[in-house]
């Protein structure tokens, strides 16, 4: 159940009293930079404090979970690669290397990355366009650093994979397929971090398009953006074989007043404590805005309701990506790549709107893609 009004307000007066400063790392879509943010949680600031030029743009970025690596999609690259950093803080990043996914991807890039947050601490990515069906297992060294492609895994001739979720325990692994409106299900060994496929399963309707998704970390419940239907879907997954089923449990991203069309729905994300969902839509046209949308749950994860559903500042462009705080449930960093920029958004007292509190401008052409926090 989630905290009452009266507990989140106190929450949030602690928060205010005692304030930190916390760093995010943002990637881009176009240009060879890794960004460096800084907010302050109490003068409600956010600063560029690092600007790292690199030999790939990262159009997903990923921390290992010991956040002493950093994992990024080679997005510029000819061919789908991942490319491989060590964080010695939040500004202190270096380059160790990039791996190429190989198989029967090459004409496609990489879209997609994720870590495993158990041992062996494997790393799964995928490519996004043509001859993107395929996925990748990738082995990291004793210090976490991407090692070698051990798995090249199949999706089908249609596929293109935008989003990958495991659940808590790092048993089994969700992909969301944008291009072939599929939800996979592949079980992950314990041993190698190598994956066995378990299912595939259509989304609700044609066009439905699945592309991010996430794993309430009780593990009963799967949460799916829908991309061309603009809709959040909830999914029960079945303790026993992995495998999330449809129970027509659909809240939609836009107002009802407005074109579908016009319309691609993003990401989707749990809160620091897990009481709490955010979802995002983006804006086709560069004249409207995109949405941003919170949801409260119950204990074992179920939602219990579409708390609101705000305008962002600008439609998002390819981004309006969604990254809540690793240390509050007020916070959620939202990127976008139309202007480039990184907006802090805070959640009010009554969890019934949010608004932006801090926001840092980053026009360089390519940015921004996805943010994470370093602290």
């Amino acid at each position: 159940m989630r905290p009452s009004t009266a507990s989140f307000a106190f929450l949030s007066l602690v928060s205010a009293v005692n304030g930190d400063i916390h760093q995010l790392i943002v990637g881009t879509f176009g240009t060879e930079k890794l960004y460096t943010l800084e907010f302050d949680d109490s003068a409600l600031t956010l600063e560029l404090i690092g600007n790292l030029t690199t030999n790939a743009a990262s159009s997903w970025i990923a921390l290992s979970h010991d956040k002493k690596n950093l994992y990024g999609t080679s997005f510029t690259s000819a061919s789908p690669a991942f490319v491989s950093y060590t964080l010695g803080s939040a500004t202190d990043i270096i380059y160790n290397t990039t791996v190429a996914l190989g198989g029967n991807c090459s004409s496609s890039k990489a879209i997609f990355v994720t870590a495993a947050s158990e041992s062996p601490y494997a790393v799964y990515g995928t490519p996004f366009g043509g001859n993107a069906e395929c996925g990748s297992v990738i082995s990291v060294d004793e210090n976490g650093v991407l090692s070698d492609v051990i798995q090249n895994y199949a999706y089908k001739s249609t596929s293109g994979v935008h989003g990958m979720a495991m659940n808590q325990n790092n048993t089994f692994l969700y992909s969301a397929d944008d291009s072939a409106n599929t939800l996979w299900t592949h079980s992950v060994d314990s041993a190698t971090g190598e994956l066995t496929y378990v299912s595939s399963v259509d989304g609700p309707v044609t066009g439905a398009d699945p592309r991010h998704v996430a794993v309430h970390t009780k593990g009963q419940y799967l949460y799916v953006i829908l991309e061309g239907a603009n809709e959040l879907a909830q999914y029960t997954i079945d303790q026993t074989t992995g495998i999330p089923s449809f129970e027509n449990v659909t809240y939609s991203l836009i107002p009802s007043d407005v074109t579908s069309s016009l319309y691609w729905s993003d990401e989707v994300a749990l809160s620091f404590s897990n009481n709490y969902l955010w979802a995002t839509s983006r804006a086709r046209s560069t004249n409207s805005t995109g949405y941003i949308s919170a949801f409260s749950l119950s204990s074992d994860g179920s939602i219990e309701s579409q708390l609101f559903l705000n305008a962002t500042t600008t439609s998002g462009g390819t981004a309006n990506s969604v990254a809540p705080s690793s240390f509050s449930d007020q916070f959620v960093a939202l990127t976008d790549s139309s202007i480039g920029f990184v907006q802090i958004w805070q959640l009010g007292t009554d969890a019934a709107s949010a608004s932006v509190v801090a926001s840092v401008s980053i026009e360089d052409g390519g940015c921004c893609a996805n943010a994470v926090w370093y602290s």
